[in-house]
């Protein structure tokens, strides 16, 4: 049989509808294919589902004479088999059969569009294959928990709905009231590979009031589908024997569950890390719907005729350009053990194509380089990031912490119990100051304390609470543990974010004193440095060691981001905050989270940072106060000889 040759698409505003012939489930599926406007009148329906990697093909015919046919995974033929009316044609937008997959020319512009074909649907069926393990009864049970509640997905918030009828979701600490089939039928369902796919964050979500959720013939409006995945992510579940992999999942799913609707390139792997593509390329593309306009326009207009490596290395460099920062390195953290001794690629480009998370702190928690913009430049090659820092110290000493899979609160317990018992206790003086109890909080929590006044969570622990749990764990007897140890939950926060923060890295310890927590694969020798522009310290190893021909080349290879408590918030440029100044978080909808400085004594505020009045010129300190106003996020740029003046410290690095 002849393969359907596609009629070029007349502009950049059309796409391709199928519209799909009526028949019985067992027939022959047959479309027809037209171009549209997204302007026009014709009404559509968009098919969100899972692609299969499998070679078992199936023909779906084009057009009433059967004269041509394309050729697709089984799971689609189920699908549309599933689908179609018996009596009528159906009107559906998919995009193996409207975009022609063979024409990367054409690729890119349809998927650019692939949002607004969304949004501009009559609605989206997310399916998830045919009716199996018991999916049905997962599907009305997630539905019966939808409508017990309201869901606030920016805050991870649930409350009892006005159509709550069962008395368990009045009090967050009690247990949703699910049979161990309901919860082994749910696992089965949130198991399936639709929840997989990275793409099907944009398909759902686009379009996330019309949306369905379909196995076989039963279908849950996707809001209620949504609203009970919060639900049970946030509360208590009963024990069952499909528990602990119930929680995995909804671990993996938390991305999905709590998806904003704009998420910053130096966020995606950390919303959208967990999901897959089989195009690394699909990593940047897939996620355009929800960038910010200026991160969209950095992006651009997806091609499909370059490699995935290319375009995240001209992502990464306009990016910086743009923004003046540097802060994406906190993405290029490297993954495998072999990684940094079998490169192909500079170690700087944001490896955006890697699911595994990284570092778990949030993306503007740090301050190391103060308010500075990065004075960053570009070999004409592209492959060498020149950028002035500071070598602030060097690891001498490195304890490994296990990634903590089980996430249970004895897990966490057990991790921070070894680690302490490798220090040298938590009497003494730390060498900000500090007590070495207050060193060793601020460190495994990577500074995430209530005290930072982060306007939309009410979980964060205080600095006493933190304080009172490692002191109990430091006198704990690591020898007698619970027999059985319950799941993370709600008022678990202390443990939740020192998992995150400290699990699968290391405890760093250099000759001065200072502590931290860095990636997986630094070695002792290794460098932390402060570059300019960047919000974290960033572990870098000599190229020369690295490859090991002692070449002293001065180039180095980026390990990744780490938190160490002293050189975190900019004292290796500026020194220490003045006496009772903090810095804190606040938060709006036109400049979304940003940093301020407040006196607890006599409760001034300032957007700039009080350290930079005694060496920065005032006729540049007062524009910069301005810009602040307007966006407290803004950097301060500085040509090389007011820079030179300000941080005689600094030298040059070059990152391959």
């Amino acid at each position: 049989m002849e393969q359907y040759q596609y009629d070029s698409l007349p502009s950049s505003d059309h796409i391709r509808v199928a519209t799909i012939h009526p028949g019985r489930f067992s027939d022959d599926i047959v479309i027809d294919l037209n171009h549209v406007t997204l302007q026009s009148p014709v009404k559509y329906e968009a098919l969100s589902y899972k692609w299969e990697r499998t070679e078992n093909l199936r023909p779906i015919y084009v057009g009433a004479d059967k004269a041509s046919v394309i050729s697709v995974r089984q799971n689609l033929t189920t699908a549309l088999a599933h689908l179609r009316y018996p009596d009528k044609p159906r009107v559906m937008w998919v995009d193996v059969l409207c975009i022609d997959q063979s024409n990367d020319i054409e690729k890119g512009p349809q998927v650019a569009l692939m949002g607004k074909i969304y949004r501009h649907s009559t609605g989206v069926i997310a399916w998830l294959g045919p009716e199996k393990d018991d999916s049905t009864r997962a599907l009305n049970t997630m539905s019966w928990i939808g409508v017990q509640i309201e869901a606030d997905y920016s805050r991870w918030l649930v409350d009892p709905s006005e159509n709550c009828i069962h008395p368990s979701f009045l009090d967050m600490d009690a247990d949703i009231p699910l049979r161990p089939e309901e919860t082994r039928a749910i696992f089965h369902l949130l198991s399936r590979q639709w929840f997989e796919r990275l793409w099907i964050r944009q398909e759902i979500l686009a379009s996330e009031q019309k949306g369905v959720i379909q196995c076989g013939y039963y279908q849950v409006a996707w809001p209620l589908f949504r609203r009970a995945l919060l639900c049970l992510y946030m509360k208590r579940r009963p024990w069952s024997a499909y528990e602990a992999q119930l929680y995995d999942r909804l671990i993996s799913l938390r991305g999905l569950i709590g998806q904003p609707p704009t998420v910053e390139l130096g966020f995606i792997r950390v919303v959208f890390g967990q999901s897959g593509c089989a195009d690394p390329r699909d990593r940047v593309y897939a996620v355009l719907e929800f960038l910010p306009e200026a991160d969209r326009a950095i992006v651009g207009v997806p091609d499909y005729t370059r490699n995935a490596a290319a375009i995240f290395r001209d992502i990464f460099r306009r990016w910086v350009m743009h923004f003046g920062s540097l802060n994406l390195l906190s993405q290029s953290e490297p993954c495998a053990d072999d990684y940094l001794s079998s490169l192909s690629e500079p170690t700087w480009i944001p490896d955006w194509s890697k699911k595994e998370v990284i570092f778990g702190r949030n993306y503007w928690r740090g301050f190391a380089s103060s308010q500075f913009a990065a004075a960053a430049s570009f070999s004409s090659d592209g492959r060498v990031l020149k950028t002035p820092g500071i070598k602030a110290i060097e690891i001498r000493h490195l304890q490994a912490i296990p990634v903590m899979r089980d996430r249970h609160v004895t897990e966490v317990e057990n991790a921070l119990v070894h680690l302490l018992s490798r220090t040298n206790g938590l009497e003494g003086t730390y060498i900000t100051g500090v007590s070495m109890l207050e060193a060793y909080t601020r460190t495994f929590l990577a500074n995430a304390l209530a005290e930072n006044a982060e306007p939309w969570r009410g979980e964060d622990p205080t600095l006493q609470e933190a304080m009172d749990i490692i002191s109990q764990l430091n006198n704990a007897n690591n020898d007698s543990q619970p027999h059985h140890s319950r799941a993370l939950g709600p008022s678990d926060a202390f443990f939740k974010i020192a998992r995150a923060m400290v699990g699968g890295r290391q405890l760093m310890f250099d000759s001065d004193g200072y502590i931290g927590i860095v990636p997986r694969l630094a070695r002792e020798g290794d460098i932390i440095c402060i570059l300019l522009g960047c919000h974290s310290p960033m572990v870098l190893r000599p190229a020369d060691a690295v490859n090991n021909n002692g070449s002293g080349s001065g180039m180095f290879h980026l390990v990744g981001e780490c938190y160490v408590l002293g050189l975190s918030e900019g004292e290796c440029l500026l020194g220490p905050l003045p006496a009772n100044t903090e810095r804190k978080f606040g938060s709006n909808a036109d400049w979304g989270v940003y940093s301020y400085f407040e006196n607890v004594l006599t409760g001034r505020k300032s957007f700039d940072d009080p350290r930079l009045s005694s060496s920065l010129p005032p006729a540049d300190l007062a524009e910069f106060r301005d810009r602040l106003r307007v966006n407290p996020n803004a950097r301060l740029r500085l040509g090389p000889d007011i820079l030179g003046e300000m941080l005689p410290q600094m030298r040059s690095f070059e990152l391959v």
